[in-house]
């Protein structure tokens, strides 16, 4: 009987090898279980709840304060009352503790005067030329301001009169207003280096405030195309002339047998 049982039971592993093993028991007591770390990556620590994710935080700066009155780069002020503010004007003028643009001056805290800005455009007849020149007024009154403006060039070097335009209107600059005021002056010629000049005249006085004018300078340069084309010819030609005498030049005599 113990043969035939054996056989029945081989018969059966053979014919039925995919039936599923019967479930085993849960292993008895508390579980273990081992992380095998090589020590390269590092645990990251929990952050605690509530607290907020870091933030790098730029702070945004404009350029310095500077002190009313300073002067820009490109020009001079001239005239009392320049760089002063009004005494005891509240509500008039510019407002407590603003400060100018590097550029501008300020006429008894009621007018801020740019500095000048130039452009130079040659011209085909050597002797002219043309260059413009422009500057901002800005209104810090309480109160329209008339004004004029005069513009002038002068040769930086020999100081010669160039050229003048006078009594430009500025009607009817209104509070808070900034106006560009500009003139072409003309006979830029072939100074190359020349020196320009803006006053602006503002009323005898603004909501009692008396002003005065102001006056701005500034350096141009205007290409001097016929001295530029004058010199390049003059090259031209000192190398053509080295460039003949090469080739013109007599061959040496052959020496005589001795």
């Amino acid at each position: 009987m113990g043969p035939a049982l054996g056989a029945v039971a081989v018969v059966l592993a053979v014919v039925f090898p995919s039936l599923p093993a019967a479930a085993e028991d849960p292993p008895s007591g508390t579980p273990l279980s081992v992380n095998v770390t090589d020590g390269s990556t590092p645990t990251p620590t929990p952050r605690p709840s509530g607290s907020a994710s870091p933030s790098a935080v730029v702070p945004v700066t404009g350029p310095a304060a500077r002190p009313g009155g300073s002067t820009g780069s490109t020009g001079s002020t001239g005239g009392s009352g320049v760089g002063t503010a009004p005494a005891g004007g509240a509500g008039a003028g510019s407002p407590a503790g603003s400060t100018p643009p590097a550029d501008e001056v300020n006429v008894a805290g009621m007018l801020y005067i740019g500095g000048i800005n130039a452009a130079g455009t040659p011209a085909l007849n050597p002797a002219e030329g043309t260059v413009t020149v422009w500057f901002t007024v800005r209104n810090a009154s309480q109160s329209v301001i008339d004004a004029t403006a005069s513009f002038w060039m002068d040769g930086a070097i020999f100081t010669n009169r160039l050229d003048t335009v006078d009594d430009v209107p500025v009607a009817a600059l209104q509070p808070g207003e900034t106006r560009v005021v500009s003139a072409e002056l003309q006979h830029g010629g072939q100074w190359t280096l020349l020196s320009t000049h803006a006053t602006l005249t503002p009323p005898d006085s603004v909501d009692g405030t008396a002003l005065t004018p102001v006056t701005r300078d500034a350096l141009v340069i205007l290409f001097p195309w016929l001295i530029v084309v004058v010199a390049v010819l003059l090259l031209l030609t000192f190398v053509l002339v080295r460039v003949l005498r090469s080739v013109l030049a007599p061959a040496p005599a052959p020496a005589a047998a001795a």
